[in-house]
Formats: C-alpha cells, structure tokens, sequence
C-alpha cells in the first residue's frame, strides 16, 4: 500500500514505547539535566480508529495533526489537544485486540521527546535504567527521499503488559515537533478550543501495582512534586503524569483542562454526552467514547 508521507505518522505503534526525561536530582548531589522535553503524543488503541477521531476532530473540533490512514500492520489518525497530540490507531491482524462488533478503545501508551536521543541513551545508561534498542521508521521523507522519520526507544521497565512507554525522537528532515505542536495549539486557540473550550491536557493519571517502585523509576526521567495521591511528574510544556495505587498497570483517564466548566457541561448534555459531575470535575459519557475515561476541570 501507497504510504502518506505528511505530518501523518506520529506514531511507530509496531515499535512500542518507552519514555526519558532528566529529573531533579534525589537527596545530596548535582541536579541531573533534563532530558525530556515534554509527553509528545499518547497513543489510544481502538477498534474503530475512523469513529473516535470524528468524535475528536468533527464533535470536539480539535485541529487535525495527520489524518486517519491505513499504514503497513496499522490505521492511525491523530489530533493536537494544545501541548500534546492524541493519536488513535488499531493493529491489523492478531494484534489488534480491540477489533469487533463493539469498538473498544483503551489508553494504550505515551511517547515522550527527548532534547537528544544520544545524549538521552548515556544518561538512561548512568541511571540505570534500561531501554530496549532504538528502532528506525523509514519511509518517504517530505522531499521525496528514502530515509528515517523517527527513531524510538522502549523504556522497558516503566513498559507494562498493558503500557507503553518509550522515547521518540523525529528526523529533522522530516518533522520539527515544536514547531508542529505550536502550530497545532494555534489552530485550537483560534477556535476558541472548540465546543468544550479545550486548553491543554492536563494530566494523565497512571495506575500502578508497585507505586513505590515505579514512582522511584519514573523520578529518575522526570521532575516529580507532590506526594499525597502519588507522584506527580511534568516536564516541559506538555501533560503531568500522576502515579497512583491500582490493581493494573495502566493509564486510567486523563483530564482535558477546559476554560469553563459550565459551559463544557452545556455542550455535553445538549450533545448526551455527560458522564459524572463533581463541582471541580466533569466526565464525557464513556459510553460515547469507546469506554475511554476522559475527565475536565477548569483552568
């Protein structure tokens, strides 16, 4: 099949993920030096990439980053939600779990932008913490060549069963991610967020096991803060990620930071589309979204 080459593939789905990013340093010592700049994109698995990415792209109006196509082993479509991107995608074959009569749609990883991926491996390396080996997309390059669009690296420890974690790092031959990012938060600020008045994503809440454990391994890539309801970890201008205690390892809602919450609630019960409500707190109706858990607060 005739690839797209535009700023369609975000992602690398067959190469799945893992993550990095300096943090401050833990106890005595030098601060380490930052190394992520930010969560770049996340990735939802669904059995029905067309239907969620209308619901983003048409219902939400959130910019489009790369329209949904059929790659070699996946369909992917993406969306900018401000300082990150929202990528939908489904498996072709025995990977895609999620295929069926009633399209499913689950969290299915992050990708995160180092400042250098080389740079990033010696310090992953110094950590200790392991990483598979940086796996090369080639494909066709804006200018017409042959040649690597982005290269990622699986964070193999913070990489779960039913979690992908991993580093992504574009060609600047064919991607400047800031600069596409600025663009697609531009095209979001002109239309005043859409109907719900989206600003960013907020946060993305991670369900742990060992939350001792995992949180003393994700200090070791990103900035963390707070400790009352698990760490909370942030770098750049992108999402926090919060930690918390759970019977899988997963990531279980994120939270769309919103101008408005009565306003976004308007939006949502004319459209039947409200979950639960809480006065800091508002849901999208799962059951419109494929079982997703996407919450909104206010700014």
């Amino acid at each position: 099949m005739r690839r797209r080459n535009p700023a369609l593939p975000y992602l690398a789905p067959l190469l799945f993920a893992a993550i990095c990013q300096g943090a401050s340093a833990q106890g005595a010592g030098p601060a380490l030096k930052p190394l992520i700049r930010q969560v770049d994109h996340v990735l939802i698995e669904t059995g029905d990439p067309a239907a969620l990415f209308a619901f983003f792209a048409d219902i939400l109006q959130l910019p489009v980053a790369w329209p949904v196509a059929d790659f070699s082993g996946f369909t992917s479509g993406g969306v900018g939600a401000g300082n990150v991107n929202i990528e939908v995608l489904r498996f072709a074959g025995p990977k895609g779990l999620l295929s069926g009569r009633r399209p499913r749609a689950r969290f299915l990883g992050l990708a995160l932008e180092p400042y250098r991926l080389a740079d990033c491996l010696t310090e992953l390396a110094d950590r200790g913490i392991p990483h598979g080996p940086p796996q090369t997309y080639v494909s066709t390059l804006p200018d017409g060549s042959q040649g690597t669009l982005w290269t990622n690296v699986v964070l193999t420890r913070l990489s779960k069963p039913g979690l992908s974690v991993f580093l992504c790092e574009y060609s600047s031959a064919f991607l400047h991610a800031e600069i596409r990012r600025n663009q697609l938060a531009g095209q979001l600020a002109l239309r005043n967020g859409g109907p719900l008045g989206v600003r960013s994503v907020k946060e993305i809440v991670i369900g742990t096991r060992d939350l001792a454990g995992d949180g003393a391994d994700w200090r070791k890539l990103l900035p963390a803060s707070g400790t009352s309801s698990g760490a909370l970890l942030r770098s750049g201008n992108g999402p926090s990620i919060r930690l918390i205690a759970a019977s899988a390892d997963r990531i279980q809602r994120i939270l769309l930071e919103v101008g408005s919450l009565r306003t976004a609630s308007r939006f949502l019960s004319d459209r039947r589309l409200l979950g639960a409500t809480s006065p800091d707190q508002i849901a999208i109706d799962p059951s419109k979204i494929q079982g997703l858990a996407i919450h909104l607060v206010e700014r």
